[in-house]
């Protein structure tokens, strides 16, 4: 027992007070403002982590605000500054590395032929197709409704509660306290927006749609205030939701 202890603090610890593969325990990481968040494929572990990274908390403050344990929480730190999504103080902006995939580990008919890359479709290329195709219809912005817009119950709102966030609009303040006043109130399929019984392609996609739009880090550099906050413990229920409903699935 003792072995294993002293096992994991010397992984831990390279000299003194140094976390191995991130630096310093106390040094404070931020996003690395030039990675693409819509189009980062990162499990809801790692978003939840990556949602605690705020430039002014330390790598050890992430430790004990983190659920999932030191060691597990300290793994996916490394993983996010080797693949460049969170810098060091003093590390200037970069493109994230991209993924390296796995070697095929048997022949297959196909090999050679390039697989061409997906296509994230936006709502301004959904827009540009139907003015192209004459359509009437509305744009497909006003379509799809957003998360925040799907999960609005319409209640009033203080004016004492929207006065943090200047770097937020009024109307979308609105939508965000009125979600979190009632976030631990609605079922975790409700809150992602899918059946109860979903599967996990869908239940993927719902949960890449609400961090598109809820992470606290697509408002990087704006004065979010107090409003910081209720992103991100919007965002780490979502997280939880996806457990949930994973869970859920699995015992059925």
């Amino acid at each position: 027992m003792a072995s294993a202890l002293a096992h994991t603090r010397d992984r831990t610890l390279a000299s003194g007070n140094d976390i191995s593969g991130l630096g310093p325990m106390t040094e404070r990481p931020k996003p690395n403002p030039a990675a693409d968040l819509t189009r980062l494929k990162l499990t809801p572990t790692e978003g939840f982590v990556l949602s605690r990274i705020d430039g002014s908390t330390s790598y050890e403050e992430i430790c004990r605000l983190s659920t999932l344990g030191r060691e597990e929480t300290l793994n996916i730190l490394r993983k996010l500054k080797r693949d460049r999504l969170i810098l060091g103080p003093h590390d200037q902006p970069a493109p994230p590395r991209k993924a390296q995939r796995s070697p095929s580990k048997s022949p297959s008919p196909e090999r050679g032929r390039r697989t061409p890359a997906p296509v994230l479709v936006t709502n301004e290329m959904l827009r540009k197709a139907q003015e192209q195709a004459g359509s009437k219809a509305e744009p497909a912005e006003k379509q799809i409704p957003s998360v925040l817009e799907r999960l609005d119950d319409g209640s009033p709102v203080a004016p004492a509660d929207l006065i943090e966030g200047h770097g937020l609009p009024v109307e979308t303040k609105r939508l965000i306290v009125r979600l979190y006043r009632r976030l631990r109130d609605l079922a975790p399929h409700e809150l992602l927006g899918v059946p109860e019984n979903a599967d996990k392609a869908t239940i993927k996609r719902a949960f890449a749609a609400a961090s598109k739009e809820l992470h606290p880090d697509r408002h990087y550099g704006k004065d979010l205030g107090d409003f910081r906050d209720k992103l991100a413990k919007i965002f780490a229920r979502m997280t939880e939701a996806v457990h949930e409903l994973e869970k859920a699935r699995t015992r059925k």
